[in-house]
């Protein structure tokens, strides 16, 4: 017999007929069959639903030699019994023309169609892709809305001021101006402060200005330097959006350092109003 072409599974009640393999299969356990009874099955199944006239199927089984019609009722009945007491109800009798295989096909053995699942750990793995990429593109890309609307105000937090070169008392300098600034700073409608105080206990630890403003949930960080140059002392200050790292605002203040303490309070009092101008921008 020419075997079916493409080879392919075929479901019915508990059992499962590989045409490709010729072997069938009860509830998983191989169920023992004559070789041309297996052809038998795989025309009636290729043709389930039809009826497959008794001269036609004889030939298509039996290919090159004649065989007796005995022949062929022997094989159907051979073939009911390993189906087992539903074989009469899977392969029905024509009268005076031949045999129908009436069961019809099942997704799996013995089972109802099953629902396909989707598998359960690529959707996983997406999602969390997706909670990563909003992730990163929220504290890297978007920059805040640091510009205040219907009361909303800029969290900002004020890094210490670093001296430069070795003119400055450095301790006394940098946290005097610093807390200057911050007074100064805390006096606008526009932004919201974190402590100084908080600010120094991460900077102690080492951490980053940009990772502690992530940290923190701020939307603006003020950073600066103060470098002597002769008798004159030159303060500069930046603001960066924390999540984006663009600049947003720079300025430089040149002031005479005999008078520091007078100079740091006229520079702090100028900053802040800049500072104020450019977030309620």
């Amino acid at each position: 017999m020419s075997q079916p072409s493409p080879a392919c599974v075929h479901c019915f009640g508990p059992f499962r007929f590989n045409s490709g393999e010729r072997l069938l299969l009860r509830a998983g356990e191989p169920v023992p069959l004559m070789p041309k009874t297996l052809d038998t099955l795989a025309v009636l199944l290729e043709r389930r639903g039809q009826v497959v006239e008794k001269a036609e199927l004889m030939k298509l089984v039996w290919p090159d030699c004649v065989v007796e019609e005995v022949g062929l009722a022997r094989n159907i009945s051979l073939l009911r019994q390993a189906l087992g007491s539903d074989g009469e109800v899977y392969i029905e009798t024509v009268p005076r023309r031949g045999y129908r295989f009436t069961a019809a096909e099942d997704e799996a053995p013995g089972q109802l169609p099953a629902v396909k699942r989707r598998p359960i750990l690529p959707l996983v793995v997406a999602a969390a892709a997706l909670l990563l990429a909003a992730f990163l593109y929220f504290q890297f890309y978007q920059s805040s809305r640091f510009v205040p609307t219907q009361g909303k105000r800029a969290f900002l937090a004020v890094a210490t001021v670093e001296i430069i070169g070795p003119e400055l008392e450095r301790d006394v300098l940098s946290r005097r101006f610093t807390d200057t600034l911050v007074g100064e700073i805390a006096k606008l409608d526009s932004v919201q402060l974190i402590s100084p105080s908080t600010v120094r206990r991460y900077e102690q630890r080492g951490i980053p200005v940009a990772l502690m403003g992530r940290l923190l949930g701020l939307d603006v960080m003020l950073e600066g330097t103060a470098q002597q140059f002769g008798s004159h002392l030159r303060i500069a200050l930046r603001m960066s959006d924390v999540h984006s790292g663009r600049l947003i605002w720079a300025e430089n203040y040149d002031c005479p350092a005999g008078d520091a303490a007078s100079a740091e309070s006229s520079v702090a009092r100028a900053a802040a109003e800049q500072i104020g101008q450019r977030l309620s921008r």
